[in-house]
Parts: structure tokens; C-alpha cells; sequence
């Protein structure tokens, strides 16, 4: 899995959580890059090309949603994950809106995060506009 179709990009704020997420995602095999804001993201040369961006939903400078909704001004077209601390229905709504292909609740569990990811790297596997993943 080292094409880019397989690289997860992985924007938070926490340089704790960046480094154990990048560490157990690349553990799994995937090619995971971090940023610490959403501006190195955004001007990430791979962002096109990614299978995948993990983020959380708040970042210093922009949050998750409004990074998600600029990738939508431009005509970026990447599945994404969006952590979250506390989930609500006000959060489901901008997830939702800024086209999120799965929110997941912080913390996470077991082995909830590469699950999911592989589940979208897999085609088939996620369908638009569903929660569900293949088992």
C-alpha cells in the first residue's frame, strides 16, 4: 500500500495524538503524513491524491469543517474522517454539510480508526453518504 491512493493525511493540533496516530496507522502498513495545521494541508502537494484526511474537528487556525468546506470550493474530492471530542447533533449537521465520510468520537477505541481507514481504502467497502463499513 505505498501508492498514493493509500496515503492518509492526518491534520491535529496535538502533536501527542499526531505522533501515536501516525505511528500505529504506519504499524498497519499505511503512508500516513501529519500536519499541525490545516494550512500545511491545504497546501500539501499530495492532497489530491490522498485515499484519505483525518481530522480533527478543532485545529488551531481553521477547524475541521471549514477546511472540508474549502476542499469543496476547490473541487477536492478526498473521503474524510472527522474526530471529534464531543458528538452532537450540531456536529453531525456540520459533518454532514461539509461531506465527512465518517465522524468518529475521541477517544478512540481499539483498533477503530485503521478499521475505518482500510474500510475506505477498500473499494466498495464505503458508500456514499453511508456509516457502514465492510467487516
Amino acid at each position: 500500500m505505498s501508492d498514493r491512493k493509500h496515503l492518509i493525511l492526518l491534520v491535529d493540533d496535538d502533536k501527542a495524538v499526531r505522533d501515536s496516530l501516525q505511528f500505529v496507522l504506519e504499524l498497519e502498513g499505511l503512508s500516513v503524513r501529519v500536519h499541525n495545521r490545516s494550512d500545511g494541508l491545504l497546501a500539501d502537494p499530495e492532497l489530491e491524491h490522498a485515499g484519505c484526511v483525518v481530522l480533527d474537528d478543532h485545529n488551531r487556525g481553521q477547524d475541521g469543517f471549514e477546511v472540508l468546506n474549502q476542499l469543496k470550493e476547490r473541487d477536492v474530492a478526498v473521503p474524510s474522517i472527522m474526530l471529534v471530542g464531543h458528538l452532537t447533533k450540531r456536529v453531525r449537521e456540520l459533518a454532514n454539510a461539509a461531506g465527512v465520510s465518517l465522524i468518529l468520537e475521541k477517544p478512540l477505541m481499539d483498533n477503530t480508526l485503521r478499521d475505518h481507514i482500510r474500510a475506505i481504502l477498500t473499494p466498495g467497502c464505503m458508500s456514499e453518504g453511508s456509516r457502514r463499513s465492510c467487516a
